[in-house]
């Protein structure tokens, strides 16, 4: 058997990028053709020259010739794509993240992590309204495609590059300003001196949509999330290009006479355009040719830049909203409206155009009879005639063809599954019935909208990848908060998504969301009494309108807390303790992990620095409870009666009796009330596991002074309640 060896990665030229280009162009171009005209069909702009003066005369018109043909929209079409898209919309899609093993703290953490990134990028580069324009795209052109990257040049000024003045560097002197010496008087180091005009940005991510009939894929391709290459062609002005990319030199030169055909909605069709040069970026994923994927940025005269993809990430995300067998390209429901789109449209002609021809009612008189006009009165308008009497002939409204053209409408409708959408709902119903027809107008689109959703998880999978790639520490921090600093590594270490944290859709439209807040409620109103604060914040968290971390972090601060220092420790750390934590929660937290099965696989040091971290909140929870019965006992008091105790002093003599013992009643009512507000004081963690309050104890023992004489008797938990009565 014999191994065979890969030779060098080939590269496409300048030459092998046009072919590319031209067979793309050449196999979609139907398609193209298609996703143009449905975006002028649902403006209602799909007829040319619709603004002509030619038309505006034929408005005004009496009559209609032969050769005219009168063009009206009624577009329809309009309203069910947005019917569409308030149905995708609607349901609020999105996208959750879950740990894959649930019972895993580490993945819970990376879920948490992952989630607090995605919100930061959610609400800084306003996803919201992307998701209405991916939404827009994916039900008018049929697809929704978005190339996801990391501009550095975008962002806010961080610094500037060092000033030089043609013969060096320039450095900031305290008070004699820029000079070219780098050290001063003294010989101390000078700061190099800020040029204003050569800024550093921080970067940011940039979301650029395509538009389908933009996007170029292979001739052979059965699927374009599988292409082995995708390409993206746009109009760039030659002024931004020649910035963007100064060493380009011929490349992007232009002439003045050529122009370009570019589609513009705006217009209603095709404009000619100069000054801008046609750049095509291809993608090619990674593969055996190109292992860490690759790019190229090329014009009509060369390739203008080159390179692997950033951490082989491929970054266009694509998906159709509906696909026909053998063909890859996605398809629009304009394609299944269109034909009843134009019977509509045709019929609405011919109404206008019999009102325009035959609206106006005519006066037949017979041969022989004279008309005039008659006596003019106030008000009145007659008529003189002779002869036989004139006759009237009303005009045509074309209601002949309103039948016809409103049963293409009803069945128009009722093909979309959009008929419920514009019926009359009685202003009084009952909710039930309320949320019967919402659930199953929901399901026409279901359909539609998991497919909208599978395109979000891929773009928030795609955005996190490249996050680990670009984001800096800061930008870590800031996406997650100070408090999480000591879990970037876990951030980073997350290499694939799907070992880890599990990406879902999360479409929850308001009758989900208030069943989950209703249902919440309900759990907090009869168990809230008897849970603890922390497990109560817990809950709140899960609240779709009451997950307000800042007004309810109190509860929940020793539970993230916990959760960190357990992350540390199975790194191999040593969290610090602080005095003021609560203890017996943190012992609770750390012998539950400590039981779980997964707890033997780890390193038996982890294992150590666990027991050693459970002693030490043991030793802080045996001081403070010392503290506060040193700070109860204080000086005992003597006054009052004596009273009998049935306790017997030995007597000195050798030969003497035991006496009881006389107590002042004073001191026997301290030491009761003391040994009741020691057990009450102890009741708050005597739900805790036995080896933990064993450990508790023996710190407490012996802190005290005393020694354990057995093995019930050090057992501090075990103590009765006083009950004693003076007699």
């Amino acid at each position: 058997m014999t191994t065979a060896t890969l030779s060098k990665p080939s590269k496409h030229d300048s030459a092998a990028l046009q072919t590319l280009y031209s067979e793309s162009e050449t196999v979609d171009a139907e398609i193209f053709a298609e996703q143009r005209s449905n975006i002028l069909l649902y403006c209602g702009d799909h007829y040319t020259n619709k603004n002509s003066r030619f038309n505006a005369r034929l408005r005004d018109a009496k009559e209609v010739n032969e050769q005219q043909k009168l063009r009206l929209v009624k577009n329809h079409t309009q309203y069910i794509c947005d019917a569409y898209v308030n149905n995708i919309i609607g349901a609020n899609p999105g996208v959750g993240f879950a740990p894959k093993n649930e019972k895993e703290l580490h993945d819970q953490k990376v879920a948490e992590m992952h989630h607090a990134v995605w919100r930061d990028a959610h609400e800084k580069y306003d996803i919201d309204e992307k998701i209405d324009d991916w939404a827009e795209s994916f039900v008018q052109i049929g697809e929704v495609c978005t190339k996801i990257y990391f501009d550095p040049s975008k962002g806010p000024v961080k610094a500037y590059n060092q000033k030089e003045n043609g013969e060096g560097p320039v450095f900031l002197h305290p008070y004699l300003g820029e000079v070219s010496d780098a050290v001063d008087e003294q010989g101390a180091p000078l700061p190099p001196a800020p040029d204003k005009e050569s800024p550093i940005y921080a970067g940011e991510f940039v979301f650029e949509e395509v538009y389908g009939f933009n996007l170029l894929r292979p001739a052979e391709c059965k699927d374009m999330r599988l292409a082995e290459w995708l390409g993206i062609r746009k109009m760039v002005d030659e002024s931004v290009l020649k910035k963007q990319f100064p060493n380009a030199g011929s490349k992007i030169a232009t002439s003045q006479d050529k122009t370009f055909m570019v589609f513009d909605t705006a217009r209603g069709g095709y404009t000619q355009v100069k000054n801008q040069v046609l750049v095509t970026e291809y993608y090619f994923r990674p593969s055996l040719e190109y292992p860490n994927g690759y790019f190229y940025i090329a014009t009509q005269e060369g390739i203008l830049a080159e390179d692997e993809l950033p951490g082989g990430i491929f970054p266009i995300v694509f998906q159709a909203f509906r696909r026909f067998q053998t063909t890859p390209r996605g398809r629009s429901p304009i394609k299944t409206m269109r034909p009843y789109q134009a019977e509509i449209n045709r019929s609405a002609s011919k109404i206008a155009e019999h009102q325009i021809t035959l609206g106006d009612d005519k006066l037949l008189i017979q041969n022989g009879t004279k008309v005039s006009a008659g006596v003019s009165l106030p008000g009145v308008r007659s008529i003189s005639f002779t002869g036989m009497d004139p006759k009237i002939l009303p005009g045509r409204t074309g209601e002949q063809y309103l039948g016809y053209m409103q049963s293409q409408i009803v069945e128009m409708y009722r093909v979309m599954g959009v008929g419920e959408e514009f019926e009359d709902v009685p202003g009084q119903q009952d909710p039930y019935l309320m949320l019967f027809r919402s659930a199953r107008q929901k399901k026409k689109f279901q359909r539609y909208i998991k497919r909208f959703e599978r395109f979000l998880i891929n773009v928030v999978k795609t955005y996190l990848k490249l996050a680990k790639v670009h984001f800096t520490d800061d930008m870590i921090i800031y996406a997650l908060g100070r408090a999480e600093a000591i879990n970037i590594p876990e951030f980073r270490s997350a290499e694939d998504l799907c070992y880890e944290i599990k990406v879902e859709a999360q479409s929850e439209d308001i009758e989900t969301k208030f069943g989950k807040q209703l249902s919440i409620s309900h759990v907090l109103q009869y168990v809230g009494p008897q849970m603890k604060p922390e497990q109560v914040g817990k809950l709140i968290r899960q609240m779709p309108y009451g997950n307000l971390d800042e007004s309810f972090d109190d509860f929940t601060i020793d539970y993230d807390n916990s959760v960190n220092d357990m992350l540390e420790l199975d790194r191999g750390g040593k969290p610090p303790i602080n005095q003021y934590e609560d203890h017996e929660y943190q012992i609770k937290r750390l012998t539950n992990r400590m039981k779980k099965s997964d707890f033997r696989t780890l390193n038996p040091q982890i294992q150590q620095n666990y027991e050693a971290k459970v002693g030490l909140h043991q030793q802080f929870k045996a001081q403070q409870l010392l503290a506060i019965q040193r700070a109860q006992q204080g000086l005992i008091p003597t006054s009052g009666g004596l009273t009998k105790c049935d306790f017997y002093i030995p007597s000195d003599k050798p030969d003497g009796s035991p006496k009881r013992a006389e107590l002042p009643i004073d001191s026997v009512r301290w030491l009761i009330e003391q040994i009741n507000a020691q057990q009450s004081g102890l009741a708050e963690i005597a739900d805790m596991s036995t080896g933990a309050q064993e450990g508790i104890a023996k710190e407490f023992t012996q802190m005290s002074g005393g020694q354990p004489k057995g093995p019930s008797s050090g057992n501090i938990f075990a103590m009765p309640r006083a009950n004693a009565t003076a007699r």
